[in-house]
């Protein structure tokens, strides 16, 4: 159990969306937080691009549940 803590630790931190996470949890994506890749999923409606800062808001098991941060896009 020595991953749980550290996945707990990254909700709440920003990231770069490296390959596409597909929309609404049809899919996982790769997300680069900390310095690490992980598989990330989101809630969100539309696909996360590469490049796209996001936000872990969750996670499920060894997957991080991701959210687009609103940064300056009005």
């Amino acid at each position: 159990m020595p991953y749980q803590p550290a996945l707990n630790r990254l909700i709440g931190q920003s990231g770069i969306v490296m390959e596409t996470i597909p929309p609404e949890r049809t899919g996982a994506g790769v997300i680069k937080v900390a310095g690490q890749l992980w598989s990330a999923e989101t809630d969100w409606p539309m696909p996360l691009a590469p490049g796209t800062h996001a936000m872990v808001v969750d996670r499920s098991s060894l997957v991080l549940v991701v959210l687009p941060e609103k940064g300056g896009d009005s």
